[in-house]
């Protein structure tokens, strides 16, 4: 009859209700949900927070527990997140819902299901709303074609600029437009806003927006020819004449100079940046170790810092968890385990940068695969790193310096090393 939110639920100290609830409703289900989560090797302290996690959302939502949705998590895990709350018992949640049926159709685990990867290509233009179907449609199924000759991160870009910055802002301004033939009016309106950021700062990528509608417009008309059935009545005068496009290699040939000026004004600073991240990592994981020695309620001292895991030692709810805080001096208290893996792989991205010069969606497609040994005819083993095609559509094979390998050798242990059963 009444449904809390979750904001009520995070502020209230209701104890023993959830124990309360759960015996009155789904309680089979709930006692399954307990079995798996108690079954669960080092991670005990969790079961209790995530049958609560999962009491909370069937309160507020009056759901049925095999009826909760991805949706559903996302909305606890936002209202959490927005009174300052952690959601730390939100992955092992949903990993014994779906352990028992829940969640169907859904990947194992939580971190799986949000990282959906590549985006389809209707996927890509729907991020940008377009009133008019017909037009959708016709955007969709032209990504699709082109998405056999680009890479993924090209391939976003070209989906943003005939969805969002062409036709999304001719509906913005001229609502119930439904036509690809435009007025010359409307589009010299159009090339005039589209030179304008929203700040007022001219666009520096104008003629790539330009380029993009142009080739939009021009294999339409090429399409049409091939398959009239389909493509002819979208066929339509390009709106970009090759005046608009002229100045394209200037400004390609200007950003460059300023990608190039960029880098020889970061690289004398690039040794500090090394130093800060093996620093970081360096005490990430003095910290880490420190924590796992001391027990709840102790104080240890770091490089001459004072901090304190918080909890107690007769504390059954959490005991393993490594939150420690400062204790010098007020402080917000922090996951050590969190701090040290995120200090892990900002110091590997940055040292796998520096040494192979890889763009950022190549560093995202390394795997252990792409470490591979050349036996030369001198007898000597030569460690080559393989790097997938990206923006080139051209594979590379970079030759691993020492330094190199030790960092590519470091994550894979990390990756495939076994787990001491501390972490859940």
């Amino acid at each position: 009859m009444v449904r809390p939110s979750y904001g009520w639920l995070f502020g209230s100290r209701l104890l023993g209700v959830y124990d309360a609830y759960r015996r009155h409703n789904q309680a089979a289900l709930f006692s399954k949900l307990r079995e798996r989560a108690s079954g669960r090797e080092g991670c005990d302290e969790h079961a209790t927070d995530a049958l609560n996690v999962l009491t909370r959302m069937s309160i507020v939502t009056g759901k049925d527990l095999l009826d909760f949705e991805l949706e559903d998590l996302t909305d606890y895990a936002q209202a959490r997140r927005a009174t300052g709350r952690t959601v730390a018992s939100l992955p092992f949640a949903y990993e014994i819902l779906h352990a028992v049926g829940g969640l169907k159709d859904s990947p194992p685990t939580l971190r799986q299901a949000q990282a959906r990867g590549q985006l389809t290509p209707a996927e890509l233009v729907d991020r940008h709303p377009i009133a008019d179907r017909a037009v959708r449609d016709v955007l969709v199924h032209y990504i699709a074609e082109r998405s056999a000759t680009l890479d993924y991160g090209s391939l976003v870009n070209q989906a943003q600029m005939p969805a969002d910055l062409f036709w999304g802002d001719l509906e913005r301004h001229h609502p119930g437009i439904a036509s690809l033939n435009l007025p010359d009016t409307v589009a010299q309106e159009w090339k005039q806003r589209v030179r304008v950021l929203p700040d007022g700062r001219p666009r520096r990528t104008s003629h790539g927006v330009f380029l993009a509608v142009r080739s939009f417009y021009l294999d339409l008309l090429q399409w049409s020819m091939e398959d009239p059935a389909r493509w002819a009545q979208w066929a339509a005068p390009c709106p970009i004449s090759e005046a608009d496009i002229r100045g394209y290699l200037k400004e390609t040939r200007h950003r460059k100079a300023r990608m190039q000026q960029r880098t020889r004004t970061l690289v004398p600073v690039l040794p500090q940046l090394v130093r800060a991240a093996e620093g970081r990592l360096h005490r990430a994981t003095l910290l880490l170790e420190a924590a796992r020695s001391a027990k709840p309620g102790e104080e240890f001292t770091i490089e001459d810092r004072r901090y304190r895991r918080t909890g107690r030692e007769r504390s059954n709810w959490r005991p393993t968890a490594l939150f420690i805080t400062p204790a010098d001096e007020p402080g917000p208290r922090f996951d050590a385990e969190c701090q040290e893996n995120n200090a892990f792989w900002t110091w590997a991205g940055i040292e796998v940068l520096r040494h192979t010069g890889t763009r950022i969606e190549e560093l995202l497609e390394l795997t252990h695969l792409s470490l591979r040994q050349y036996q030369a005819p001198t007898g000597e083993t030569v460690p080559l790193l393989q790097i997938s095609p990206s923006k080139t559509d051209r594979e590379r094979v970079i030759p691993a310096d020492p330094d190199l390998v030790a960092v590519l050798a470091r994550i894979i242990r990390r990756i495939k090393g076994p787990t001491d059963g501390s972490r859940c």
